[in-house]
């Protein structure tokens, strides 16, 4: 029960009246009180306004999601929700068209580069391999030296090929540059990645490491490609065998760094114009 106070005409003390508030009045109130908070569409506008202001500053991916959260949040706004779609696809196609030149880019590094490659693919292997012409096993089997290869996603791997008399044993690598050194993991005699046979009273050794600590190994090489680089091939003692990387290596191995790169651009551009391309809006 509610209560109401009146002036009394013959003294100055309140009268208090009672009333009864109904369920409908209480509908009543309240649909009234809501009238009176901001519409939709002027939540959608403030909506643009901020996604619009992030976009000003850079931030593209929260301009889209608060543009793209509009018309579910206000789908009554009308106007606002055409005006949130129209700058979406504004967005969304001028980073399609960025993808796109990325693309191109891709392919045109790997259209040049790939002449200097054979790729290789075995029965049972997913992806297609790709070795530097110069670092084939015909041209390089009877040397000591570091090769690279890479698969058509774009992984590289590193190998040590030793090539002696005598057994080395050799578990790892370390290249020397005039500023710093870098070294591979460890590969132990009985990892499958450390491979030795014999042939005519010459033995060969080819250590692979796969991983971030051999890309780190293949990245300094390709950005000192031009400089004098110094290879230790090491046991799990202390014995060594110390080498300088022959140039036409040091450039096989920055060739595939940036085919490398090169791949997973393309392989990363293809991928997000197939998203921007269905968000689009007609």
């Amino acid at each position: 029960m509610n209560y109401k106070w009146q002036i009394n005409s013959n003294n100055s003390e309140p009268i208090k009246m009672k009333f009864n508030l109904t369920p409908i009045g209480v509908i009543v109130i309240i649909a009234a009180m809501s009238a009176c908070g901001p519409s939709q569409s002027e939540l959608a506008s403030q909506k643009i306004r901020i996604s619009e202001s992030l976009l000003a500053k850079g931030d593209t991916l929260n301009s889209l999601m608060n543009l793209d959260s509009i018309p579910k949040l206000f789908p009554q706004a009308g106007s606002e929700l055409n005006k949130a779609v129209m700058i979406s696809n504004r967005i969304r196609t001028s980073l399609l068209l960025n993808q796109r030149d990325k693309l191109a880019a891709a392919k045109a590094i790997i259209a040049t580069l790939i002449k200097e490659f054979k790729p290789e693919k075995g029965e049972f292997e997913k992806y297609t391999i790709y070795i530097p012409n110069r670092q084939v096993f015909d041209k390089s089997w009877s040397r000591s030296f570091v090769q690279v290869y890479l698969n058509e996603k774009g992984d590289l791997s590193l190998a040590s090929n030793y090539y002696g008399e005598k057994w080395m044993n050799h578990t790892s690598l370390r290249i020397i540059g005039p500023l710093q050194s870098v070294k591979t993991d460890s590969v132990a005699i009985e990892n499958i990645n450390n491979r030795h046979s014999d042939f005519g009273g010459t033995v060969w050794e080819k250590v692979t490491y796969r991983g971030k600590q051999a890309d780190s190994v293949i990245g300094m090489i390709a950005l000192n490609w031009d400089k004098k680089l110094k290879a230790v091939f090491t046991d799990s003692g202390k014995n060594t065998y110390i080498m300088w990387l022959e140039d036409y290596d040091k450039k096989a191995i920055k060739d595939s760094y940036e085919l490398s790169k090169a791949f997973k651009m393309k392989i990363e551009a293809e991928k997000r114009i197939r998203v921007l391309e269905k968000k689009i809006k007609s």
